[in-house]
Order: C-alpha cells, then sequence, then structure tokens
C-alpha cells in the first residue's frame, strides 16, 4: 500500500525552472517550455479581452441610469455609484468580487474613478461638479453622442432591462440617503445569505461593522429597508 508521502505530487527543480519561464525570469530551453509561454500569454490575452469587455457592458449600464436620472435633483455621485450597484445586482451580475465595503456602502473604487473618464472619452456625458455651501455636488450633462450608448444596452441588457427599469424608477425619487441604506442592506443580505446566517441580529451587526457612518441609520430605518427590498423583489420575502 502506498504512503501519503509516496502519493503527495513531490515539487522538484525542473518545476521551479517552468516556474521561472513562466515569470519571464529565465528564457525557455525547449519547444514545450515555448509552447506554455504561449499558452499563458493567450490566456492572459482572453482574461484581458474578457475584463474590457466587462468593463465596456458596466459603462453601457451606466450610461442608461445617467440619461434616466441626470436630471433629477436627486441625482448625484454618491447615488449613482449605489444605483450602479443595484441595477447590477437586477441583471444577474456578479458583484462580490467588484465591490468594497467602503463609508458609503458598496463601492467599486477602480470602476467608478474611470467612469467620468470614459463617458467623456465617448462623448456620452460630461461631469460638472458644483459647489454649494458645505457640499460639492456631480451633475451629469448629455454630450453629442449621449444616445450611442442605447445600440450596446439593447444587446447587453435585453432580457435585463424590465428588471433594470424598475430599479431606475423605484429610485428616482429616493434620496442619497436612502439608496445608500437600501444598498448596503443588500450588501449585508448578500453576504449572510451565502453564509446562511442571515437573521435580525446578524444583519444589524453586519450592517453597524461597515463603518462607523452607519451608525446615523437607527435599527428600525435597517429593518424597514429590508422590508421595502422584499417587497419590491429585490431580495426574497424573508421574515428576519
Amino acid at each position: 500500500m502506498n504512503t501519503m508521502k509516496e502519493n503527495k505530487k513531490r515539487f522538484t527543480m525542473d518545476d521551479f525552472e517552468k516556474g521561472l519561464v513562466l515569470l519571464g525570469l529565465i528564457s525557455p530551453s525547449s519547444h514545450a517550455e515555448i509552447n506554455d509561454i504561449h499558452s499563458l500569454e493567450e490566456l492572459e490575452k482572453n482574461l484581458s479581452k474578457e475584463r474590457q469587455k466587462l468593463h465596456f457592458k458596466r459603462t453601457v449600464l451606466a450610461a442608461e441610469i445617467v440619461s434616466k436620472l441626470y436630471d433629477q435633483p436627486t441625482f448625484g455621485r454618491v447615488k449613482f455609484q449605489k444605483l450602479v450597484y443595484l441595477c447590477e445586482h437586477a441583471a444577474n451580475m456578479q458583484l462580490a468580487y467588484r465591490y468594497s465595503k467602503q463609508a458609503a456602502g458598496p463601492f467599486d473604487n477602480k470602476f467608478m474613478h474611470s467612469i467620468h473618464t470614459e463617458f467623456k472619452k465617448l462623448k456620452w456625458f460630461d461631469v460638472k461638479i458644483i459647489k454649494e455651501a458645505n457640499y460639492s455636488k456631480h451633475t451629469y450633462i448629455p454630450l453629442e453622442n449621449s444616445k450611442k450608448y442605447l445600440d450596446y444596452y439593447s444587446s447587453y441588457f435585453k432580457d435585463q432591462d424590465e428588471n433594470i427599469q424598475f430599479v431606475i424608477q423605484l429610485f428616482e425619487k429616493k434620496n442619497t440617503n436612502d439608496t445608500e441604506l437600501a444598498a448596503t442592506v443588500l450588501a449585508c443580505y448578500l453576504e449572510l445569505s451565502a453564509s446562511d446566517n442571515l437573521s435580525k441580529e446578524s444583519l444589524l451587526n453586519l450592517f453597524y461593522d461597515w463603518s462607523d457612518k452607519k451608525l446615523r441609520f437607527s435599527e428600525s430605518q435597517i429593518l424597514a429597508s429590508f422590508i421595502w427590498l422584499s417587497q419590491n423583489h429585490l431580495i426574497p420575502d424573508i421574515a428576519l
């Protein structure tokens, strides 16, 4: 009978050298190593293309949100960020690996820092910062190509459009605080349900652990937002 030690695959010098070749630290010495490098390069190229495609798809979804809400007085940068999250959820796009926990709720730092540049480059929207008293507000202004995203939107989101429009209309008149609250409650629900640990206590604890700035929301507000999300079918109708 083979022992566990005998069954275990041993790491050899050949494995070590192969790793150095793939990292580009030493030159390949055989056709097999050259083929391995080409395979790795092809994989990285395909992954890069997929990332670029996903980024553009998300930019198109963001353009749809801005197009519908840019003239609403409640629409600014924070509400925009939360609506991207909420609409991606409605469109069944994978969320977890892109969003981190920030004070204002789930936030994709890399994407949101690039979106304004993308809008301007494509001539879809310009972004102006208006300073009033003690705060600044981002306003979105349609440019000459502001309708050109629609062909892409129809292609990408034809099957999810009804859900996306529902979310946009649902939050159209909501203020930034209510939108932030709902997005954070949704994120907490998704995390807890994934670990099968959803309860009133775990929801409240996770919400308040998110950031000290969440302390401005009362327990009753958090639970009311959960019920409201359930009633509007953004999460299952579950009693806590």
